[in-house]
């Protein structure tokens, strides 16, 4: 499996960033919670409890301070450890914190999985280092696009949807939204579809603990046709955020893999790609 690479920009200058992913208190506010292990004869590692993975075992490897961080991380009862290299160096404005996750062989859970995490980690961490951003601080938005090969095909016409959205229902509109991880497919009722010609189709999926809103479009850009998704709206009160961030990267996997389907149905390859 290739590694995970992340070059993620931030509004920071280079020591912040060090003391972000190295003092615990730090960095409980974008990774997780982070405790000694008190396992008898385990020394040097840590407890990590984050929103997206409940419980992960870190052994710290290698340090060059203020400069390289070097872990083995453990997801516990899931995967062998994969191995994360978390870089800081100086940016153009602030620094640049680069993640490279490597993986055994094989591995079950899939990568996709992992790049949503640290896509998690990447918008916490921004928010942390900058306290006067006005980016909310609710469950992180999906936002997913992919470019379509056919500028005749139209995925958002009614007799188009159920060929790459994973929906159901006796007819149009569809009733139901569906999301598969390793326990199987769960079932999320749709509770209204707005559409606008074939350009625009919004879905508001209950997932349990409110609405959300799922606002899929189709927009020419000059050269092509693009198709895109936003999901928005993830209830985020008091004891439900670790709960919605995991059932929104569950989502999220489901959006991208619907839009390589998209792209397939329409008669060319390609993937989505996070904006």
């Amino acid at each position: 499996m290739e590694p995970i690479r992340r070059a993620i920009p931030l509004p920071a200058a280079a020591e912040q960033v060090w003391t972000a992913i190295t003092a615990p208190s730090q960095v409980g506010r974008w990774l997780g919670g982070l405790d000694e292990d008190g396992t008898p004869g385990v020394r040097h590692a840590w407890i990590l409890a984050t929103d997206a993975v409940e419980h992960v075992r870190l052994w710290v490897e290698h340090v060059d301070p203020g400069r390289a961080l070097t872990l083995r991380w453990s997801e516990f009862g899931v995967e062998p450890p994969s191995r994360v290299h978390l870089t800081v160096e100086p940016g153009p404005v602030g620094a640049v914190l680069r993640v490279r996750e490597s993986f055994p062989w094989p591995r079950s859970v899939p990568r996709v999985s992992r790049e949503v995490f640290w896509d998690d980690c990447a918008e916490r961490l921004r928010r942390h280092l900058d306290p006067a951003a006005t980016v909310p601080q609710g469950v992180r938005a999906i936002e997913l696009d992919v470019r379509v090969p056919s500028s005749s095909w139209l995925p958002l016409h009614r007799g188009n949807v159920f060929l790459w959205l994973p929906v159901s229902g006796p007819g149009y509109p569809p009733t139901s939204f569906y999301v598969v991880d390793e326990a199987g497919p769960w079932r999320f009722p749709i509770r209204r579809v707005e559409d606008y010609f074939d350009e625009r189709l919004t879905l508001s999926v209950d997932v349990g603990a409110g609405l959300t809103r799922a606002v899929v479009r189709t927009r020419h850009d000059g050269t092509g046709v693009v198709l895109s998704v936003r999901h928005t709206h993830w209830p985020a009160e008091a004891g439900l955020r670790g709960k919605m961030t995991r059932l929104r990267d569950v989502f999220e996997i489901t959006w991208r893999e619907s839009l390589a389907r998209a792209v397939s149905a329409a008669g060319g390859e390609g993937g989505p790609r996070v904006r």
